[in-house]
Parts: structure tokens; C-alpha cells; sequence
């Protein structure tokens, strides 16, 4: 989900935020920028007050609980599954077997931490850590304290060279990441630092160099230059790639797939260029209140239109209720042809409201491809999410779900109609406790609903005892053992001694398996 989040506001930012040299394009930059500044603050307090985003991404705590206590599924296999997996799934009932994950932002460390555990998996041990991992400023541990005692080690900065020992034929010998804690801090942020946000003002000050833009009213009509169009691109991704937030995953990308970047790279240079100048770019902007309502850029080619991408805010005080995003791509090859093959079109929208103590929140995404060229049976997807929380009420004020409809489209007579392939729904049902330091989602209930139309449904229903913590303090600290491993230093025949002790210790625990 969060992920999620960040994908939309990474989208209007890019489209909010435009510098250029005239008059015209100032006031477009400034009324942008304004546009860009409320949305995100609305979408940072709905994590704040929902998730406290801001507090865990300085210093903080999550942590997820899981416990099955009932289950009941329905459907015309179930019968069959059942007969040998039902002991499995009843011995992890009565012996309480459940899983736990935490994760740490240790700013006094300089550590991220994370853990992952079973409890009750053992017999007479409530929790057996099954990896608990540190990424400190120095380095990288990783640890699982009970089947080998000690933690293995590498340089934060060396994560190319232990992949590179693991796989030598996949992974690069000079690949290389930084992982180092004040670099991964970076990653948390929503907003590019001022020398990133530079770069981007740069970029875009070359593609609004020598554009065209007329005004009416409250609209803008913006037409690109096609030579600032080709520059902009490969300034654009300089500013990309030496984001503060991403840097280091590009650079790690860049070397593990050096081949495939050079490629698309020489494929700018000799084709992609000379399609750009085949083309009109266009933009349209729709301002009310000093803020974009509605922004619209388009691609043409032997004036048609083969791409479309529109955004949309309805209301800026609640800008979850009626947000839209749309998009439509035409393959090119396409345009002299009297037909609607090849066709990708994306619509994304939100509806809801969010308060300092309640969030009601629906998303929903539909991607269609018309297809005649019979490659593949999908032809659409809709999907739908939401998000309920009331923290002013007791009982019943947490629901989160979503449900998708994945479809095809028909061959012949019945060609343009669309058939369900298949729909998913699942629900989690629960409360949510929030007080200053700390937020609690239980989920009670899980549902899930699988059908297949005229062959098949199911149906699961578990009761849990499940919870997700939220806490700006640290619960509980996760620990690595003092001895370590350091992974690029160890030689071949001390690495069997530890596989051959890690063995040995798996087969005594597997003895005492509470199952």
C-alpha cells in the first residue's frame, strides 16, 4: 500500500512540477508547485495519523502478528484437500504456531533492523527468530541465532561482491550498491533533496524553453518543442538517476544490467530521436483557485492522437475524493489502419474523505488492451481497493479489502464483447486503538472469495488473532550475535565447516517441531 502511495505522488509531481523562462510559464510553475505541495501534505497526513509515516521514517517501530483460530472453506476441491491438509492446519491451531515480523528505525543505532520469527514452531520456545537482519552504517548482519550462533557479515557498501561469490556467472564482478544506513534514509523520503530538485528544474527548464504557450482564462494550452522534447529526455534521466532517493538502487541496476542500458541507450540515439521529431507534444492545463485541476499531455502522429495521459484533482481540501489518472497508448503502427488493435488504456481513480481520526478511502484501477492480434486471452482488469478506519469508535472501525475481475476478450461473431475469466475479493475485519505513540490494527477476520464463472467457487473464512503495530517508540529490540562471519574473508573450506554445523543443528530442531 505504501508503495502504492508513493507511485502516485511521484506521478503529479512530475506533472505538477514544470520551470521555464516567460511569464506564462512561471505562473504555471508557481500555481504547480502549489498544487504539488497541498496534495502531498494530504496524503502525508493520512499516513501520519493512520500509520505515523513521518515518526517511524525518523525513528520508529512496526510490527505484524499473526495467529490462525479457525478456518472454514467451501468449494467443489476442498473435500479432497482437506483430507491431508486439515491435521497440518488443526496441529498450528492447537499449539498456537503464528508468525511475527518487526521492523526497526534505530536513529540512535544508525540501523535499520528487521526479524522474522515463528512462535511456538518449537517445542517449549515461544519464539524461534527465523533471520534477523541489522544494516547499520558499516555493515551488513544477518543472522538466524538458532541454527548457526553466529552473524555473517559484509561492508554495507559491498552487497555486489557477496552476490557476485554466490552467482559469479550472473552478477558482475565490479557491481556494486551502497546500503548504508544514511544511505537507505534517503529512500523514506517523498520529496527530492535541493540539489536532486535542481536537476529536475533543469530538465524541465529545457523542455519548456521554446514552448508555445497561450492562455484562456483559466486554461493553458501548451505546444513543445520538438528539439527541446529530444534534449529534455536524457536530462531528465540525469536527474533520475542521481535522485537522492534513488540513486543507489539505479547505480545497483545500472551495473547488474550494464548491456541492457547501453542498449536502450544507443536505440535513443539512432531510432528514438527521429520518432520524437515525427511527432507534436501537446499539454493543457485547467486552473481554478490557483491550483490544477486538470492537467492533459498528448502525443500525435499523422495528426492522431497515440498517447494520452490526463490528471485530475476535483478538490484540494480533500484531494483522495476525486482524483483521477488516465491513460491511453495506440500503437503507432496502428494510425493508417482502421482498427482499435493494440490499444493500452489505464484509468485510475480515488474517491473518499480523510480526517484526523477517520480515513474512508476507495481506490480503483482498470487496465484494458484491445487485442486482435490473439496473442493472449486477458483483455482487462478492474480492480478495487479500500481502506476504512474510525479511531472515535470502539468496535467494528477497521476494514480493508479489495477485489479484482480479470476478463478476455471473444474471437468472432462475439468480437469487441468481454467474458470473465476470473474474480477475487478479500476483506480483513478488525478495530484500530491509536493513542500519540502508538497505532493497533487487530484483524479478526480474513475473507476470500475465488470465482471462476460456470465452473468453479470457493470460499475461505479464517478467524485470526492477528495485529499490525504502529509505534514512534522501539517495543522491542531485535538482537545479532557478538561473533560474526565476515563473508568476503572466509575460505572455501570454512564455509563447509559452517554449512556442515548448520545442517547438524536443522536436524536436531526438526525433532522438536511442535506439529
Amino acid at each position: 500500500m505504501k508503495h502504492g502511495k508513493l507511485f502516485v505522488f511521484s506521478l503529479m509531481i512530475l506533472i505538477f512540477i514544470i520551470s521555464c523562462g516567460n511569464k506564462d510559464a512561471k505562473n504555471i510553475i508557481s500555481i504547480k508547485n502549489a498544487s504539488a505541495e497541498k496534495l502531498i501534505n494530504s496524503f502525508t497526513k493520512f499516513e501520519n495519523n493512520f500509520m505515523l509515516r513521518s515518526d517511524i521514517a525518523d525513528n520508529g517501530y512496526e510490527q505484524l502478528n499473526f495467529f490462525l483460530t479457525d478456518y472454514d472453506i467451501q468449494g467443489p476441491k476442498v473435500e479432497k484437500f482437506l483430507q491431508s491438509a486439515a491435521p497440518f492446519i488443526d496441529s498450528v491451531i492447537e499449539n498456537k504456531i503464528g508468525v511475527t515480523s518487526r521492523f526497526i528505525n534505530d536513529k540512535k543505532a544508525q540501523a535499520f533492523k528487521f526479524s522474522y520469527a515463528f512462535n511456538n514452531i518449537l517445542q517449549n520456545e515461544e519464539k524461534t527468530d527465523v533471520i534477523n537482519i541489522v544494516m547499520g552504517q558499516k555493515n551488513i548482519e544477518a543472522a538466524s541465532p538458532s541454527i548457526f550462533n553466529k552473524a555473517f557479515s559484509i561492508p554495507a557498501q559491498d552487497l555486489g561482491k557477496a552476490l557476485a561469490l554466490i552467482a559469479p556467472k550472473e552478477v558482475p564482478a565490479n557491481l556494486n550498491i551502497d546500503l548504508t544506513y544514511n544511505t537507505l534514509r534517503t529512500f523514506t523520503s517523498i520529496q527530492p533533496d535541493k540539489a536532486s530538485q535542481k536537476r529536475y528544474d533543469k530538465a524541465q527548464g529545457i523542455l519548456y524553453k521554446h514552448a508555445v504557450i497561450t492562455r484562456n482564462g483559466d486554461t493553458y494550452s501548451i505546444v513543445f518543442n520538438n528539439d527541446d522534447i529530444v534534449k529534455f529526455i536524457p536530462a531528465l534521466v540525469n536527474a533520475v538517476k542521481n535522485d537522492n532517493r534513488i540513486k543507489a538502487l539505479w547505480n545497483f541496476y545500472e551495473n547488474l544490467f550494464e548491456k541492457e542500458f547501453k542498449e536502450i541507450e544507443e536505440k535513443f540515439n539512432t531510432e528514438i530521436k527521429d520518432k520524437i521529431k515525427e511527432c507534436s507534444f501537446t499539454e493543457e492545463l485547467i486552473v481554478k483557485d490557483n491550483l490544477v485541476i486538470k492537467d492533459i499531455c498528448t502525443v500525435s502522429t499523422k495528426g492522431k492522437e497515440i498517447v494520452h495521459l490526463e490528471t485530475g484533482i476535483k478538490n484540494y481540501e480533500n484531494p483522495i475524493d476525486g482524483m483521477t489518472y488516465t491513460l491511453n497508448i495506440t500503437d503507432p503502427k496502428l494510425i493508417d489502419k482502421d482498427t482499435k488493435a493494440d490499444i493500452i488504456s489505464f484509468v485510475f481513480a480515488t474517491e473518499g474523505t480523510i480526517t484526523d481520526t477517520t480515513a474512508k478511502i476507495d481506490y480503483s484501477a482498470s487496465m484494458s488492451v484491445t487485442n486482435d492480434t490473439e496473442k493472449s486471452s486477458l483483455s482487462d482488469i478492474d480492480m478495487h481497493y479500500y481502506f476504512y478506519a474510525d479511531t472515535t469508535k470502539q468496535n467494528d472501525n477497521f476494514k480493508i479489502g479489495m477485489d479484482a475481475t480479470a476478463y478476455n476478450g471473444l474471437d468472432g461473431k462475439d468480437k469487441g464483447t468481454k467474458q470473465v475469466l476470473m474474480n477475487i475479493a478479500m476483506q480483513a475485519l478488525g478495530t484500530v486503538e491509536k493513542a500519540p505513540d502508538i497505532i493497533i490494527y487487530k484483524v479478526d477476520t480474513i475473507g476470500m472469495d475465488l470465482k471462476t464463472p460456470d465452473t468453479e467457487q470457493y470460499t475461505v473464512q479464517l478467524e485470526t488473532d492477528a495485529s499490525v503495530i504502529y509505534s514512534k517508540n522501539i517495543l522491542e529490540d531485535i538482537v545479532i550475535p557478538n561473533d560474526t562471519v565476515k563473508v568476503l574473508e572466509t575460505k572455501v573450506n570454512e564455509w563447509q565447516a559452517i554449512k556442515d554445523e548448520i545442517t547438524a543443528n536443522l536436524n536436531a530442531l526438526s525433532t522438536l517441531l511442535n506439529l
